[in-house]
């Protein structure tokens, strides 16, 4: 379902002020998803991935539908030309979110560490990219 990059696991991915938006709700929710997935790394590490899975599928599904729609927000109050890019992208993530969620029900073994190297990989790559793209239009129309 996903791409294994072996040398990824293990290896915590920390928010710091490099993921920064400027925009202190966002920036909070951005926090509140990494630390979820932290707690994943954590289970892994520790021999209990499976007993938490679905615990962090909830929490990182909970946390995104919250942070994705404040985003989306912001982004349309504030007349952002590349909002609707940008939905598209948070509608690819829920839609895998629920592809693992049905993998993970049917007894996929392979989803705790599979699903860590996919949030990562899409955290860092979504915030430093996507969402760096709002944050100088957001912090001009005095959003922070």
């Amino acid at each position: 379902m996903f791409n294994r990059d072996p040398s990824a696991m293990g290896q915590s991915l920390w928010w710091d002020q490099s993921f920064s938006v400027h925009i202190a709700e966002l920036d909070h929710q951005h926090q509140r998803l990494f630390l979820a997935v932290a707690e994943l790394n954590d289970a892994i590490r520790m021999g209990r991935a499976d007993s938490m899975v679905s615990e962090v599928l909830e929490k990182v599904i909970e946390h995104a539908i919250s942070h994705f729609a404040a985003e989306e927000s912001f982004l349309q109050q504030y007349g952002y030309p590349g909002l609707a890019a940008h939905r598209h992208e948070h509608e690819k993530l829920a839609q895998q979110l629920t592809k693992v969620n049905l993998s993970y029900i049917a007894g996929n073994p392979d989803i705790p560490s599979s699903l860590l190297v996919f949030l990562q990989k899409w955290l860092r790559d979504h915030i430093l990219t996507t969402d760096k793209e709002y944050s100088a239009l957001l912090n001009a129309r005095g959003v922070f």
